[in-house]
């Protein structure tokens, strides 16, 4: 059995008693104002950045100018408001979209990579002013907001005219670290948007596919730690279980914990459950 090398953390929804009652670290959401969780300081080690705006995506990496230096100044703005909090080190960041066709996506439909490259580096500039290092998280692969039917041939998808962001698929997302070159950039796991990516191939190669996005563990410094389906049909969602409550490989939750990364168990259903949690976390 491996040690967690940092405190584990959990939503701020799971309220302040029970996070400290388990002496656990939190993350507020990206639905979450971090400015609401003043009484939180002590505990609030990381926050997500907005994603939306008035029902618009927010996008980085928008060929749209003055959409994308919108979306880039909510971010600085949302870091100026996490520089409160004195524990707070780690802003979880969205990647931006190549292509997002909602209906109420009125602006910043399309991206472009080299735009999303420099708009990264600026956002993490500002927040190295404040010592709060960006994670980027590798993103969800948006069957359902394409309309892409259950029973739809995975293998017949295809995603070059779909909504998508950047970095859903392993080597991007490493790849877009790279490229970026910032010393206060790294990336953050989410292991349940990586089964919703690994839904793209057949059952006997997902294991393979998930397992490429711990390629680079030096570049992983922060984790979402959640449970999927990978092998049925289910995992297409972004269902946040618990974590040993799905069919990610028991390797790969290892690997995880081993991590030299601070970790958020991304989801928060009841004190039971999360005793049952943690209970297969320490036996890992």
């Amino acid at each position: 059995m491996s040690e967690l090398i940092y405190p584990l953390a959990i939503p701020v929804k799971a309220g302040l008693e029970l996070i400290n009652k388990y002496d656990l670290r939190s993350e507020t959401s990206l639905r979450d104002h971090v400015d609401d969780y003043v009484e939180y300081a002590d505990v609030l080690f990381s926050a997500h950045a907005p994603i939306e705006i008035d029902g618009q995506r927010l996008n980085v990496a928008s060929i749209d100018r003055d959409f994308r230096e919108y979306s880039i100044d909510v971010i600085k703005t949302y870091i100026d408001k996490c520089a409160m909090f004195p524990n707070l080190t780690q802003l979880n960041l969205h990647f931006g979209y190549k292509r997002w066709f909602a209906e109420s996506q009125i602006q910043g439909r399309i991206g472009d990579y080299e735009n999303h490259i420099m708009a990264v580096r600026d956002i993490a500039d500002h927040a190295s002013e404040y010592e709060i290092e960006i994670v980027l998280e590798n993103l969800n692969s948006y069957w359902s907001a394409n309309q892409i039917l259950p029973e739809t041939d995975p293998l017949e998808v295809d995603w070059a005219d779909k909504s998508e962001p950047f970095a859903t698929c392993p080597d991007e997302w490493i790849l877009m670290c790279e490229d970026i070159n910032n010393s206060n950039v790294k990336l953050c796991l989410d292991t349940s948007h990586i089964c919703t990516y690994a839904q793209r191939f057949p059952k006997e190669d997902r294991k393979k596919e998930i397992m490429k996005f711990l390629s680079r563990p030096d570049l992983i410094n922060h984790v979402h730690w959640s449970d999927n389906y990978l092998y049925d049909i289910r995992g297409r969602n972004d269902s946040h279980l618990t974590v040993g409550s799905g069919t990610i490989p028991t390797e790969f939750h290892k690997a995880v914990k081993s991590l030299d990364a601070t970790i958020l168990l991304e989801h928060y259903y009841s004190e039971n459950q999360l005793i049952q949690e943690l209970e297969f976390i320490d036996k890992l």
